[in-house]
């Protein structure tokens, strides 16, 4: 049993001492309120000394409550020095700064004994012709104070509430630091590299397995992630915040890569520089685009049939691939890579959830939720994009299969919620919190290992990148990408030396679905097209894929014409409905 010293106050514990202080401080100051109506001024200005006396007693207890917490830390606090003692031995410029005050003094309050400034890491520069504060550090006093990431919220909290403004907060757990700066290690534009292209579809086959997607730079360099290890990548962005952008940017590197795209767009303009026919080459769209279904449609059914083509591709190499692999483990998968862009899915989920049977609506759910899951060793990669991370936009059992998340700009609580796995969700919103939210590019990146269960979460600018319709002229744009080394020696280097490996492919439509032949009987009526919008999804899937181009002889690669009526592209399509007179009054007078 330990023995208590007893033998004195000043031997008595400063948890003692303290309320000690305090109770005789609170007598004095309610001795004016015993002495209230007394004819003596004797007695009354007796009573105000001792109101003098507690406030002074109150002091004491303040002091000794602090030490007394200080030695529940495991903390001397003789060796801690006083917040006026530590700016005293400040140098000049550091000692007078009014935020380092206010630093010391809410470490010394809030985290009393468990931080120490290190004036080494405090640094000035001139912010809008003022002189200001850039960066602070403290050491921790006790080590091991930092691995808490209840901590490190609660530090980053006090802090950013303590000097106001947008601040980078820094942890270093193995040196025990605690940083806060308002310099960004990111550029505020970034371009990416010059992709190296391939040239056969077998090096594209050889490059797959280690190929990294590079998606921005952070204060280390570019940033990228495997896709043979992190398969799909689930994209969240709000209007204006570059989604467009910075998915074109990335679809650039797959079409350097050798990879087969396709391209699902709710708009209908978002990769029109993926789609529109080059007149100089056989009126093509640009290599790599193998399909690309448009949600504009009532029922959006050519954005279906993109995903129903996927999941054509992923069942067909599904086909014995148990015996392949049992033959060959190393190379039963050496597939060409395939990309799967599902964009503004928020919107055309809603769009299905109204104009889609149930069935239908269940079937599509049901093969991007079989891709998600089974499409990485088939090389089947998915990339979806939305507005928002709501359930109704990207089910639970979609977002359960994508390793990875990205917010497109700071992201709003519902999104941290959201789109983000519970185990990273402190550290993207501590991070999200020091975002400057007009900085255009920023974005966090959150990526859980399948196979470990560690995660990361990072901060890092966005690329800026050329694609394929895009003109470095655009007033809209910053004035940069028009340099000789930025967009226009990507397009020349890169864009326009990817070479045409893949036919486009769609659907082989014969005959109209069941639904319009009943219409057409039932009204007597025949539309003239097949509209491909009453197909079902049961229906599509029925269907063989077309091959959409050919070899001509002088070795160029062109639009097959035996095949014209299935090519979405050309006149003869056999689902392109005739031109309709407007119903909308001409504005102009």
């Amino acid at each position: 049993m330990s023995m208590r010293d007893t033998s004195g106050f000043s031997q008595a514990s400063h948890q003692s001492q303290a309320l000690c202080f305090a109770t005789l401080g609170s007598a004095g100051l309610l001795a004016p309120i015993t002495q209230w109506g007394f004819a003596s001024p004797v007695r009354y200005l007796a009573s105000c000394a001792a109101a003098a006396a507690g406030i002074w007693l109150w002091s004491r207890a303040a002091d000794h409550w602090r030490k007394h917490k200080l030695l529940l830390a495991g903390v001397d606090p003789d060796e801690v020095d006083s917040p006026a003692t530590i700016l005293s031995q400040l140098p000049g410029e550091q000692a007078r700064d009014r935020q380092i005050a206010r630093l010391i003094e809410v470490a010394d309050s809030r985290f009393p004994g468990k931080l120490a400034l290190s004036p080494d890491s405090i640094e000035f520069d001139d912010v809008k012709g003022k002189r200001e504060l850039v960066s602070w550090g403290f050491s921790c006093v006790e080590p091991g104070f930092l691995t808490d990431s209840a901590v490190q919220k609660r530090l980053q909290s006090t802090f950013a509430k303590t000097l106001g403004g947008v601040w980078k907060f820094r942890f270093d757990v193995t040196e025990d630091r605690f940083e806060g700066s308002r310099k960004s290690g990111l550029p505020k534009l970034a371009f990416p590299p010059k992709w190296p292209v391939v040239k056969t579809v077998e090096e594209a086959k050889r490059r797959y397995p280690g190929w990294q997607l590079k998606v921005g730079v952070t204060e280390d360099g570019d940033l990228g992630f495997r896709m043979d290890k992190m398969p799909h990548l689930k994209v969240i962005g709000e209007t204006g915040s570059g989604k467009s952008v910075a998915v074109r940017s990335w679809l650039e590197q797959h079409r350097a890569a050798g990879w087969m795209l396709l391209l699902c767009d709710g708009k209908g303009a978002d990769y029109s520089g993926y789609i529109t026919p080059d007149p100089a080459d056989n009126g093509l769209p640009v290599p790599g685009t193998v399909a690309v279904g448009l949600g504009s449609s009532s029922k959006g059914m050519s954005y279906v049939g993109t995903i129903v083509m996927a999941y054509l591709i992923m069942q067909d190499r599904q086909q014995g691939s148990a015996e392949a692999k049992a033959a060959d483990p190393e190379n039963w998968n050496n597939f060409i890579p395939v990309l799967l862009v599902l964009d503004e899915i928020k919107g055309m989920r809603e769009k299905w959830r109204s104009a889609l049977s149930k069935d239908d609506a269940k079937a599509v759910e049901s093969m991007v939720t079989e891709i998600t899951a089974l499409g990485r060793e088939l090389r089947v990669h998915v990339l979806l994009v939305s507005q928002d991370a709501r359930d109704v936009s990207i089910p639970a059992t979609w977002s359960s299969n994508l390793p990875l998340s990205i917010s497109l700009g700071k992201p709003k609580p519902m999104t941290v919620s959201k789109a983000f796995d519970e185990s990273v969700r402190p550290k993207v919103q501590m991070l999200s919190e020091s975002m400057d939210p007009n900085q255009k590019g920023r974005c966090l990146i959150a990526a859980i290992d399948p196979e470990s269960g560690a995660a990361d979460v990072l901060e890092y600018q966005g690329y800026i990148g050329y694609s394929p319709g895009e003109s470095w002229n655009n007033p809209s744009l910053p004035p940069q990408c028009a340099e000789p080394q930025n967009w226009p020696a990507f397009k020349a280097q890169v864009s326009d030396r990817v070479p045409r490996l893949y036919t486009r492919q769609w659907f082989k439509i014969d005959e109209p679905s069941e639904a319009q032949r009943e219409k057409e009987e039932a009204e007597e009526c025949p539309l003239g097209y097949i509209d491909f919008d009453m197909f079902t999804v049961e229906e599509l899937k029925q269907m063989e894929l077309v091959a959409l181009d050919t070899r001509h002889s002088n070795g160029d690669i062109v639009p097959n014409p035996d095949v014209a009526r299935y090519d979405p592209a050309s006149p003869d399509y056999v689902c392109r409905p005739p031109v309709r007179k407007s119903k909308v009054a001409k504005a102009e007078l």
